[in-house]
């Protein structure tokens, strides 16, 4: 076991040998989650204390569980920090190696699997090496870091395997469960993958080997009991009320047979491209077994079938003669190849199991779970090609036997062309250890125009990003997110903006208002603890209209090649131009002469207004209607004549949708058509771009020209659980007043905002 591990560290080294002599110069990604995780283990290390992390999201904060921190290892660097280990500091060298060491001991746990699979020590050592080396979460060491701990399943494995070789022993049991909880810690995916293939055992076990049901019980407390410890831990410290219920990518974000049978990364790969073989849609269902192993389980399946149907053993086909931890292994690993495939989910007879199958939406990259398959179906080649030399060989047919070693070659020729491929990616940037040097940042310059980072309560980054919700996407770029991370991790200020999965809707939307045109109130600027100025942080990448009002507000403090930074003081951001409308309003209004519905428009063009006041559904925004449509799909908000007289300018189209939906935002589309019937023009838009944000509704708007043979205008949105209100199709140089309400709550309403203070 030893000279395995000797032999894993020295292959560790030659591949990734420029990031062992300087760890903490290199990012396996210099973006992206990758980036975030090394941001946000870094910031907790330094800054953070207890279940809290306080780096985004100002000025709530978020639960540690959320953010891409490693929980664990960065309690872990904390507490080092807080002793006088200047750890923090050190925290992209360290997750580095953490992520490398991994490699080191994968071998070694595959090594005593495929020992107590009955391989000889030689073998076993070889093969050890080659399937760890192509373990699936090499592939996401350049991606998502806290995935990419290759010997957490295996471990797993290996603990459910001595379960069953001894059931009477509780020490196998209690492994399990505490080693699920502390990888559960680093990835919650760890946690459930091994929980949910226990648990596969179980079902299998209580199928083929009726000895073992007395001890069942016994694996599904292992099993459970770590779930349960893990969600009751989350009820007692995480107070978010309006964390997504459906989580974007649970039917996206799977494996398929092209992810797990054919070569996704290194020259076979490429050649397989340039052949048309079918490619793999993303990577989270990345476990690709190999070639060698995909055409040995082709062979079994195909043989088998052949035996079953010839000498109709159908016993044999629950129970094989493998050993038991592999007949159990292959069985439960394809139970959550299955699940990895979407299976039932995708089938649309199973879309109430989807709708009620709450906790596993919150798993919502199911391709991850194939990851047990893959080192059950390694080992298990491992197991068949051996078996089959020694039968060859005590046949006499040594010549034939010796065909074995091809195979082992192109397996281990397969192992290196994909580790090397991707430690060629992660060893390719440098300069990462000035990402937390205090004196290497923009910040650190303030102090030329007499001013420091305490003077500020947060960053404001520009381009804005806001991601994690599903509800909104709001990118920003790669340059402000880098820029943010690293003024953020070295002066402790949080940021205004967010990169956390399942992160709070309505603090989203209050973060988002940020962004939102003057006629709106500022609601966060309410939960702030301080007057303190922000510091809008500004990279030079393209803004949008709203970013660039939010410059306009601030005072230029510095600029540099990186960057400018900028006071926003809070009086200026939380100023609403609503006073100065109504008294626009106040003077145009006896002067226009109203139309149908009350409406006063400024310019003679038509416009269309529908308040939904008649609908069944009485949910309103201003009125006491609005359109609900529970069902997935387009739903006709408008489809009649194109507002008359009309011009050949700029519309828009534009409605508020409810945004703690339980469903995404989905996307509104415009279509124009002549007389004929036929269309004219198409136009769509994102709702998860949307940045007008008010009380609890999100105004979504498509920009379009009529063009001069327009006649008629179709409004569409397509998405679940759709709740819209006041849809309004006017022209861009035309304002539309009305009133809503009567009596005291009589409100004047200018296109659809309403203008009381």
């Amino acid at each position: 076991m030893s000279s395995v591990a000797l032999a894993a560290a020295a292959l560790t080294a030659v591949l990734f040998w420029s990031v062992l002599i300087n760890p903490n110069d290199h990012f396996f990604t210099a973006g992206g989650d990758a980036l975030q995780s090394y941001y946000a283990t870094a910031f907790y290390a330094l800054h953070d204390v207890g279940d809290r992390f306080t780096g985004m999201n100002y000025p709530f904060g978020e639960h540690f569980n959320y953010p891409n921190l490693q929980p664990l290892i960065a309690v872990v660097l904390n507490f080092l920090q807080r002793h006088g280990v200047p750890a923090g500091y050190y925290t992209v060298g360290i997750t580095n190696l953490l992520a490398l060491a991994s490699l080191v001991v994968t071998p070694v746990v595959l090594y005593a699997i495929l020992r107590r699979t009955h391989l000889p020590v030689l073998y076993a050592a070889v093969l050890a090496l080659i399937i760890g080396f192509m373990s699936p979460q090499v592939l996401r060491l350049d991606a998502h870091l806290s995935l990419s701990y290759a010997c957490f399943v295996p471990l797993l494995w290996y603990c459910i395997i001595r379960m069953q070789e001894e059931p009477q022993q509780w020490r196998w049991y209690v492994l399990f469960a505490l080693g699920s909880l502390l990888m559960g810690s680093v990835m919650l995916y760890f946690l459930a993958c091994g929980c949910f293939f226990l648990l596969a055992h179980v079902l299998i076990l209580a199928w083929q080997q009726p000895r073992m049901r007395p001890w069942l019980g016994r694996m599904v407390l292992a099993a459970l009991l770590p779930l349960l410890l893990f969600r009751g831990y989350l009820w007692a410290t995480d107070h978010v009320a309006d964390r997504p219920p459906n989580p974007y990518g649970l039917l996206v974000y799977v494996a398929t047979p092209t992810s797990v049978f054919l070569p996704v990364l290194g020259p076979l790969h490429e050649w397989g491209q340039r052949h048309g073989l079918p490619q793999a849609d993303g990577m989270e269902g990345l476990s690709y077994v190999g070639l060698v192993c995909t055409a040995t389980l082709f062979v079994t399946l195909i043989l088998g079938a052949i035996n079953l149907v010839r000498r109709r053993q159908w016993r044999r086909l629950g129970r094989p003669a493998l050993p038991l931890h592999l007949r159990t292994g292959l069985w439960a690993a394809t139970l959550l190849l299955l699940l990895a495939f979407g299976l039932p989910f995708k089938w649309r007879w199973f879309d109430w199991l989807t709708d009620h199958s709450g906790p596993v939406k919150q798993f919502r990259s199911l391709g991850r779970f194939a990851w047990p398959f893959y080192y059950v179906a390694s080992t298990y080649t491992a197991y068949a090609l051996y078996r089959l030399w020694r039968y060859l060989r005590r046949q006499r047919r040594q010549a034939v036997a010796w065909v074995g070693v091809p195979l082992l070659l192109l397996w281990a020729a397969e192992s290196w062309m994909q580790v090397s491929a991707k430690a060629d990616q992660v060893t390719a940037s440098s300069g990462a250890s000035a990402f937390l040097d205090p004196n290497k940042d923009l910040i650190s310059r303030l102090t030329w125009t007499n001013r420091k980072a305490s003077d500020f309560q947060a960053i404001l980054p520009l381009p804005y990003y806001n991601i994690g919700t599903d509800k909104f996407d709001l990118s920003g770029s790669g340059n402000s997110i880098y820029q943010a991370d690293k003024a953020s991790a070295t002066t402790g200020l949080p940021l205004l903006a967010c990169y956390v999965s399942r992160a709070s809707v309505g603090q989203a939307m209050l973060h988002v208002q940020l962004l939102s045109s003057e006629l709106v109130p500022k609601e966060l600027l309410t939960y702030f603890p301080n007057q303190k100025p922000l510091l809008l942080l500004v990279t030079p990448d393209a803004l949008t209209e709203a970013e660039q009002r939010l410059v306009r507000l601030g005072k230029l403090l510095l600029q540099a090649p990186e960057g400018a930074l900028y006071e926003l003081p809070i009086a200026a951001l939380a100023a609403t131009s609503q006073l100065r409308e109504r008294a626009i309003a106040d003077s145009l209004l006896p002067r226009l002469p109203q139309r149908a519905n009350g409406l006063r428009v400024t310019t003679p063009a038509g416009v269309m207004l529908q308040s939904f006041d008649q609908a069944k559904d009485r949910r309103g925004r201003l009125g006491a209607g609005a359109f609900y449509e529970p069902k997935e799909g387009f739903s006709i908000l408008y489809d009649g004549a194109l507002p008359m007289p009309a011009d050949t300018g700029r519309y828009e189209a534009g409605v508020w949708i409810y945004g703690k939906m339980d469903y995404g935002y989905g996307n509104m589309q415009v279509k124009l058509y002549d007389a004929a019937g036929q269309m004219l023009d198409h136009q769509t838009a994102d709702a998860r771009h949307a940045t007008e944000v008010l009380g609890e509704w999100v105004r979504v708007v498509v920009p379009f020209r009529r063009t001069q043979s327009a006649v008629r205008i179709e409004v569409l949105y397509d998405n679940r659980g759709l709740l819209v209100d006041d849809l309004l199709i006017r022209p861009a140089n035309t304002d539309v007043y009305y009133y809503v309400g009567t009596g005291a709550r009589r409100k004047l309403v200018k296109n659809t905002y309403p203008l009381n203070p």
